[in-house]
């Protein structure tokens, strides 16, 4: 089932409700992240979980979800951003150089870098069977060897911390302190997971980040909500 992000109403969550029971995988697609797709995204992610009976998955799913929808938003604008300044994204020396006034420019030109991504594709993906739970964010963009190791750091020094406030030492001054993706791997590891739950995928058109869990319990048939 595919619906658009913009146009979640009532029949559209009753849809969601229907589509968990009948374990069918729902595509959710916008082009760039706004405060009305969050809201949605909230909407949509109650209804999936009281309906699988994993309302406690909820802060966890609704923190890394958001976290992920805005990292991949930020991934597109970035590519826009590297387009007008005529840099390489590709290069490891002109990604750097890129990267010294993107922080930057994105705070201060949002408007401008959300109306340029007419042809970013953001997805979000809910699946789920009786053993899995899978919430799926991908963007139509190829992530760098650059990011990607930024990426993997960040999950390396999530490992060796025991809480948040140990997490809030770590600091990144080219993107930002990546607290978001640290705080998501000490989230799994208070529910017993780890960052094997958080899966990272590239190919030459798309980059999917996955968030897999158990199932706690089993869906109940339709009838018995």
């Amino acid at each position: 089932m595919e619906l658009d992000f913009k146009n979640i109403g009532d029949q559209e969550i009753a849809k969601v409700r229907e589509a968990t029971i009948n374990k069918e995988t729902m595509v959710f697609s916008c082009n760039v992240v706004t405060r009305e797709i969050e809201e949605n995204f909230q909407s949509i992610l109650v209804a999936f979980l009281t309906t699988s009976e994993q309302t406690h998955l909820f802060s966890l799913l609704s923190y890394c979800t958001l976290e992920l929808l805005s990292n991949a938003n930020k991934a597109n604008a970035k590519r826009v951003y590297f387009k007008e300044q005529n840099l390489n994204i590709e290069n490891e020396k002109e990604y750097s150089c890129g990267m010294e006034n993107f922080k930057n420019a994105l705070s201060e030109n949002k408007n401008h870098y959300m109306s340029s991504m007419d042809d970013s594709i953001l997805k979000l993906t809910l699946s789920i069977n009786d053993e899995l739970l899978t919430v799926q964010v991908s963007n139509n963009t190829k992530i760098t060897p650059f990011e990607y190791k930024r990426i993997q750091d960040k999950i390396g020094m999530a490992k060796k911390y025991k809480n948040m406030e140990e997490a809030l030492s770590c600091v990144d001054q080219t993107e930002g302190s990546g607290l978001g993706l640290i705080i998501t791997v000490l989230m799994l590891k208070e529910l017993g997971l780890d960052e094997s739950n958080l899966k990272f995928e590239t190919t030459d058109t798309e980059t999917i980040v996955s968030v897999v869990l158990p199932l706690m319990q089993p869906i109940q048939p339709l009838d018995d909500l």
